[in-house]
C-alpha cells in the first residue's frame, strides 16, 4: 500500500487519505532543510522552540536551519567536531547510528549527507510532532515510547549511539 495517496484513478490503494492541503513531500536532499507547513501544521512548536533555532516558519514552509539546544553553531559544526574526535566517522567504519533525544532530527539529517544511516529516536514526544517532522524531512525516525523496555532492534544494529539531552535512564533496567 502507498504511504501517500496516489492519483484519483489509483486511490483504492490508499490506506488513509491525506488531510486537506497536504502536498507531496519535498524531495531529498532539499527536504532535509525544509518541509511544507500544511503537512505538519504545528505552529506552536515554532513559537516554543524559536529561541533554540530548531525550525522557523517562512511562508508555506518550515525551515530547519540545523540549530538546536545542543548545536549553538549549527549541527554541521557539531558533527565536524565529532568527526575530529571519532575518526571512524570518516573512514566508513561507522555506517549506522541511533540518535536518542533527537529533537527534529537535524543530527540524523546531517549524517545522512555524510554516508551514515541514522535512525532518530524520540524517547517521548512531549512536543507531539518531532517524529512527524523527521519523517516528513525524509529522515528515519521512531517514537521511543513504544519501546519502553527494549528498542526494537537486534544487538549490534548500530555502530554508534548519540544522545543529546536524551532523558533515557540507560542503567535503570540492568545489563
Amino acid at each position: 500500500m502507498e504511504r501517500h495517496c496516489p492519483p484519483v484513478f489509483e486511490r483504492k490503494e490508499c490506506l488513509i487519505p491525506p488531510p486537506n492541503g497536504y502536498k507531496p513531500p519535498i524531495k531529498w536532499p532539499k527536504s532535509r532543510d525544509e518541509c511544507w507547513y500544511r503537512n505538519v501544521p504545528y505552529d506552536w512548536i515554532n513559537k516554543q522552540k524559536s529561541n533554540q533555532n530548531w525550525l522557523r516558519k517562512q511562508g508555506e514552509k518550515f525551515l530547519f536551519p540545523g540549530g538546536g539546544t545542543m548545536f549553538p553553531k549549527g549541527v554541521g559544526a557539531y558533527v565536524d567536531l565529532m568527526r575530529d574526535l571519532i575518526p571512524e566517522m570518516k573512514d566508513g567504519t561507522v555506517r549506522t547510528a541511533i540518535d536518542t533525544g533527537c529533537g527534529v532530527a537535524s543530527w540524523g539529517g546531517d549524517l545522512l549527507d555524510r554516508g551514515i544511516l541514522t535512525v532518530s529516536l524520540a524517547p517521548r514526544d512531549n512536543h507531539e510532532a518531532q517524529v512527524q517532522f523527521a519523517l516528513e524531512r525524509g529522515i528515519p525516525a521512531i517514537l521511543g515510547i513504544i519501546s519502553t523496555q527494549r528498542l526494537p532492534f537486534p544487538s549490534n544494529s548500530f555502530d554508534m549511539a548519540h544522545c543529546s539531552r536524551c532523558l533515557i535512564p540507560w542503567t535503570e533496567f540492568g545489563n
